[in-house]
């Protein structure tokens, strides 16, 4: 049986969390910061016919959003996160399953619906409309026989108003096709960079017309084998398989920039606290422990008037650590070790590598009666946390300086979702105000 894949796509993802509890930007443009409201990171189609580029440092056209009403949002990572499971949950809810690839799309796997006399492109329609009314979230689909085909097919799907947002390879004759390659850059295509297309360049090969009709072989000689693999899908040989499981990771680092500079150790521990936590938690999610723990420290590069400090130290620990008061213990040991007074330090963070799943490991008998208590009293604190908010829980260091340290978000929306189970009087309502 042939495979066939479905991209599901959020469009402008960021910007359209913005808009699901806020009725009042329907139509209007949004655009969405990076950390500590740096640069552009999402826009709507709206804010993309006004010209704003993706990538723009915001002090720049912060006038000019003025003037055109342009809502602008800090990152919510939080809501972003709980409307992607959302999403994913509702796709899932529809196909055999699904490969989440980012926080805003996943492959699903469509083989066999065909040989069930399933209309393909109707169940990518199902599958757009069930999602913006569901979750409120609009979407793109493309669907063909191989993962960087149905990444193309998605890219036509919001590039051009006739598809209605979902297009299927194989619904196209091959004329079309041959259309379809040739109306884009290989640049477009998944897998291809812009290096790679500089150099491709220089071998005649412009569209993704071009970089199909090339010889795999010789692709893997020039390029390697990613870009073969991806000439070799462009032809319509699946190359690249659902990815169920997903490795374990061997590092996990978590770090941020500030948003104004830190020269104070104790505002220091507060940010590596922080990070620490979310390592922690990490590491207990996935079933894994880590072996090492180290910490960032860095100054500012383009401050060259400053003393420039850049550290990465690590330790090695006899045992496998999971638990973050151990974590922590050992980050801020690092922390007195390295910080240097006089310092204006522009980022910090924690790092664990090593890591390796907890299943199978042999444990020292005294290590285990050591660690096993803190390790239940972090899970409890997983559970509550993810109950009733991140961080409602935390170690108390976690906020040393966290008005210093903590992002530049004066833009961030309220925290709208919620578990409505826990909002009867609200859900009665609500319900009240609905026409039977």
């Amino acid at each position: 049986m042939s495979s066939v894949f479905a991209l599901v796509d959020g469009n402008s993802f960021f910007a359209s969390c913005e808009k699901v509890f806020r009725p009042d930007l329907t139509h209007r443009p949004v655009i969405v910061l990076s950390n500590n409201d740096g640069c552009v990171v999402a826009r709507s189609k709206e804010a993309k016919k006004l010209g704003i580029k993706m990538g723009e440092p915001f002090f720049q056209i912060a006038q000019f959003c003025l003037y055109e009403g342009v809502e602008v949002f800090s990152s919510n990572y939080e809501l972003y996160a709980d409307l992607s499971g959302r999403m994913m949950s509702t796709i899932a809810s529809m196909v055999d399953c699904i490969d989440p690839y980012s926080i805003d799309e996943c492959f699903a796997n469509m083989s066999g619906h065909e040989q069930l006399g399933t209309n393909l492109t109707a169940l990518g329609r199902k599958i757009k409309d069930k999602v913006l009314q569901d979750v409120g979230i609009p979407t793109c689909v493309g669907i063909a026989p191989t993962k960087t085909l149905a990444k193309y097919c998605n890219h036509l799907a919001k590039h051009y108003a006739g598809l209605k947002g979902v297009c299927s390879w194989l619904d196209l004759s091959e004329e079309r096709r041959r259309r379809a390659l040739g109306c884009e850059p290989a640049s477009e295509v998944w897998g291809v960079g812009r290096r790679y297309a500089a150099r491709l360049k220089m071998l005649g090969v412009h569209t993704a017309l071009d970089l199909a009709n090339t010889n795999p072989d010789q692709i893997r000689k020039e390029f390697g084998l990613p870009l073969a693999m991806t000439v070799k899908e462009l032809q319509g040989s699946s190359c690249i398989p659902l990815e169920l499981i997903k490795p374990k990771r061997q590092q996990i680092m978590r770090s941020r920039s500030f948003s104004e500079l830190v020269s104070d150790e104790n505002d220091l521990l507060g940010a590596i606290t922080f990070h620490a936590q979310e390592c922690g938690r990490t590491l207990r999610k996935e079933g894994t422990c880590a072996h090492t723990v180290g910490i960032v420290l860095q100054t500012n590069p383009f401050r060259t008037q400053d003393v420039q400090h850049h550290a990465f130290p690590s330790l090695g620990l006899p045992y496998g650590v999971a638990d973050t008061q151990t974590i922590i213990h050992y980050a801020a040991a690092l922390l007195r070790r390295t910080f240097r007074k006089g310092c204006l330090y522009k980022r910090a963070g924690v790092y664990v590598g090593e890591v390796v799943s907890r299943k199978g490991q042999v444990q020292d008998l005294f290590e285990y009666q050591e660690t096993a208590p803190r390790e239940e009293i972090c899970r409890i604190i997983d559970t509550l946390n993810t109950r009733y908010g991140k961080n409602t829980v935390h170690f108390a260091s976690s906020r040393l300086g966290e008005k210093i340290w903590c992002m530049n978000r004066e833009r961030l929306s309220p925290a709208y979702t919620t578990c409505w189970n826990d909002l009867p009087k609200v859900g009665a309502l609500y319900k009240e105000r609905i026409p039977s």
